[in-house]
């Protein structure tokens, strides 16, 4: 069977000394893992797990930064069968309070600086099926302090310190196609939905990804992605698979990632566009050894010729692939090195054991040149949404995943990103309703109406525009709009424009607001 689990077993026995993976931290400090400690503080964890009652199937929730336990919680809940709730750090208490209780978590690994959050939420009685929250903190002094503060929390370095380091041996065994984590996304209706993929399904894009850039069990890579985002496990899983090391960051803070590069001699670097962007807008950028890179990776949708030779120039590495994958339908189709000049401006071609079409609205194929929406069928694609049957039906219609973008073929194969079928705006990997922030909006009382959309940029793909009908009377200013939502949403959700108008344009028919004109409006000006 593919289990996650076996990945690190094996590689403990066959190369425990080898380093897998580094942890730097924003004050220089790097928290150094072997494979070897690696299976080991997973071990020690799946046997604290199972001590409180985790079983096959259960939800164990992990809200922290990147640290040296966030691997160990997926690989020790993949050998017992538990179900990964990766919660977003960038959660305000209500958004993190629906996470916790929509997916029915009874176990929750909580970094310090959200425990005031969890405690609160659990204090009010808001998360009902919650039964433990265990610290992650490796601070003696610090775990001490915050048990005392609060005695439901339980200290989580004792409890390793004192666990068993030997294979644990669930009296339910998981299988390969088991949920392994639930990963959110929105929905058409504004409601976070719980993607569920399986063991199985991370096992098998893990080697495909290492083997398709050419990487070994020699190299180093870097992943510049938290860990509660899909990339954040995916990327690091992949070196993992094959025996390399890899590099997690604490923050994607474009400084220390060069200089990380520099210090580990990397050799595959994945960005973001506005993180490429960050790192060149550094006047000490030419100071930095790159040397070591031999590939850089990209993308998300779709990245212009002119950003790319931008960015392999500024590096100095002519070899680079850009990826395109959903979080429903994981890896879809990549841009390889050597069709990057000849492509550029498309998302290559689909990638190994993944059917991809591209369809009208009645389900039919269309031809090279046409529009339509991209439906993909692989072993890659999630089991369906946590507890939304209809959901997850409407999302395999026909038989295949519908992932709501739009795109074309053209004469050769290759798949060329046109725009989104849905409203979901995707800003900088991260993926917002406009529902949401609408909703926030018109809860401010100078807000009369209002419209969200995305609208192209450069640096995250897309960003968010708020339009807005401030009340008779009002002094609102651009400032207050953002700060309204900041305040109240992650930060990735707040508006990075805002434009004022004294009615919005609306259908005749349904008076239904148009957004793609107000998208249109802004592109070409007002």
């Amino acid at each position: 069977m593919l289990l996650l689990g076996d990945i690190v077993r094996r590689h403990a026995g066959y190369r425990g000394g080898r380093l897998a993976y580094v942890v730097d931290h924003a004050d220089g400090r790097s928290d150094r893992v072997t494979y070897a400690e690696l299976n080991d503080g997973v071990n020690r964890l799946a046997h604290v797990l199972a001590a409180r009652g985790v079983r096959r199937g259960d939800r164990v929730a992990i809200l922290a930064h990147n640290c040296v336990e966030y691997p160990w919680t997926y690989f020790a809940c993949s050998k017992l069968g538990a179900i990964v709730v990766p919660v977003n750090t960038r959660y305000k208490r209500d958004e993190i309070r629906y996470a916790l209780d929509f997916a029915e978590a009874r176990t929750v690994l909580v970094g310090p600086e959200f425990l005031a959050d969890v405690q609160a939420l659990r204090d009010a009685g808001l998360l009902p099926s919650l039964r433990e929250t265990l610290l992650v903190d490796a601070n003696p002094v610090h775990a001490a302090e915050a048990a005392e503060r609060h005695p439901a929390i339980t200290a989580l370095a004792p409890l390793l310190a004192a666990a068993d380091r030997h294979e644990p041996e669930p009296l339910d065994p998981p299988d390969e196609r088991d949920a392994h984590v639930m990963l959110f996304t929105s929905g058409t209706t504004g409601a976070a939905k719980g993607a569920l993929l399986s063991q199985r399904s991370y096992v098998l894009q893990a080697g495909l990804t290492q083997t398709m850039n050419g990487l070994t069990d020699e190299d180093v890579g870097l992943s510049m992605f938290p860990m509660f985002h899909m990339g954040g496990w995916a990327t690091p899983l992949g070196y993992w698979s094959i025996g390399g090391t890899v590099l997690i960051m604490r923050r994607a803070d474009p400084r220390a990632m060069l200089a990380a590069v520099a210090r580990e001699r990397v050799a595959y670097l994945y960005a973001v566009p506005t993180v490429y962007n960050a790192m060149l807008a550094l006047p000490e950028f030419g100071t930095f050894d790159l040397s070591s890179l031999r590939l850089l990776g990209g993308g998300t949708a779709y990245m212009p010729r002119e950003q790319l030779e931008r960015i392999t120039g500024a590096f100095g590495v002519d070899a680079m692939v850009v990826m395109y994958g959903q979080t429903e339908a994981g890896p879809v189709s990549c841009l390889r090195a050597r069709d990057l000049w000849r492509k550029a401006g498309s998302v290559g071609q689909p990638v190994n054991d993944v059917d991809v079409r591209i369809v009208d609205a009645s389900g039919g194929d269309v031809p090279p040149g046409a529009p339509g929406e991209i439906v993909v069928r692989s072993d890659f694609n999630m089991l369906g949404y946590w507890r939304m049957p209809d959901a997850t039906a409407a999302a395999f219609a026909g038989g295949w995943l519908h992932t709501g973008d739009v795109g074309l073929w053209d004469a050769e194969g290759f798949l060329h990103i046109v725009g989104r079928a849905k409203e979901m705006i995707k800003t900088g990997g991260e993926n917002v309703f406009p529902a949401e922030i609408e909703q926030t909006l018109l809860a401010h009382p100078d807000i009369a109406e209002c419209a969200v959309v995305g609208v192209p940029d450069p640096d995250w793909g897309e960003s968010v525009l708020a339009v807005v009908v401030p009340r008779a009377g009002s002094s609102l200013s651009n400032g207050d709009v953002v700060e309204h939502v900041r305040t109240r949403l992650a930060g990735f959700k707040k508006p990075r424009h805002v434009r004022f108008l004294a009615e919005l344009p609306r259908t005749a028919s349904t008076r239904q607001v148009q957004k793609a004109l107000l998208a249109d409006r802004f592109v070409h000006g007002w």
